[in-house]
């Protein structure tokens, strides 16, 4: 919590989701509350209730707006939670079967797969979700590129654990993506209501990095959507310089 120089600066910290609301006088001897519904009802409705009992207690009329709401066909705010876990789970699986590759084809071969999968369930996700369903209403383009970077890091990832655990590497990647990245991506709970080492994590992994460049393209004109883009660019290319060195010595090792 943080005090503004003036109402302006409060709302346009919240549109640009530096805040996740602002409140303060109405003009009229109450308090108005800007909240923005995009960070998700779990938030929303949690700052309204606090608002809500401040103003009981002051004896003042409250007065709420949301200056940043969901999209019309997402009203629960939970579509950029959806397809970000469809999007890891797809990676997740291709790069099962391109393990299973191994012995078939080159590396550079399975490594290029990937990445025209990546981009292929990018672009179909983000049709889906943007222009064919109207939930998400990002730019096709951006949000796209984001989505392939997800399924792009998932499979890397996936095929990292695999490539350097053997057969427990599966079971590894199934825990850190699917079971604690989504569960800490911070769509279905806030991510401003997670607790602290939660919230940690959920920025570090593909889920929560997604859901939140999701969110940030969709709702915020991609104000914070840098730092995920970075992290899931980070988790892809990593994995697959690691996959390729991993390669190297077993090969220089026979």
């Amino acid at each position: 919590m943080h005090q503004t120089a003036d109402a302006a600066s409060a709302r346009s910290a919240v549109l640009h989701r530096d805040a996740v609301a602002a409140l303060g006088p109405d003009g009229s001897g109450g308090l108005r509350l800007d909240v923005a519904g995009a960070n998700g009802l779990s938030t929303t409705n949690a700052v309204i209730g606090l608002a809500a009992t401040y103003a009981n207690r002051s004896g003042q009329h409250l007065q709420t707006a949301d200056i940043v709401p969901l999209a019309r066909f997402d009203s629960r705010g939970l579509c950029g939670f959806y397809v970000a876990f469809g999007v890891t789970l797809a990676g997740f699986v291709i790069a099962q079967n391109t393990l299973g590759l191994g012995r078939v084809l080159p590396l550079r071969h399975r490594f290029r797969l990937i990445w025209g999968f990546a981009a292929a369930c990018g672009a179909v996700a983000a049709a889906i979700t943007g222009p064919v369903l109207g939930a998400l209403p990002a730019p096709f383009l951006p949000l796209a590129g984001a989505l392939a970077l997800l399924a792009a890091s998932a499979a890397f990832t996936t095929m990292l654990l695999g490539t350097w655990l053997g057969p427990l590497g599966i079971p590894v990647a199934t825990l850190l993506l699917l079971t604690v990245g989504n569960s800490t991506s911070g769509a279905t709970i806030g991510v401003v209501l997670l607790p602290g080492p939660a919230r940690i994590v959920s920025g570090l992994l593909p889920p929560g990095a997604a859901v939140r460049a999701v969110a940030d393209l969709s709702y915020f004109g991609g104000a914070h959507v840098a730092g995920p883009l970075v992290t899931l660019a980070l988790w892809a290319v990593l994995a697959a310089l690691l996959v390729r060195l991993r390669s190297r010595r077993v090969a220089t090792a026979g």
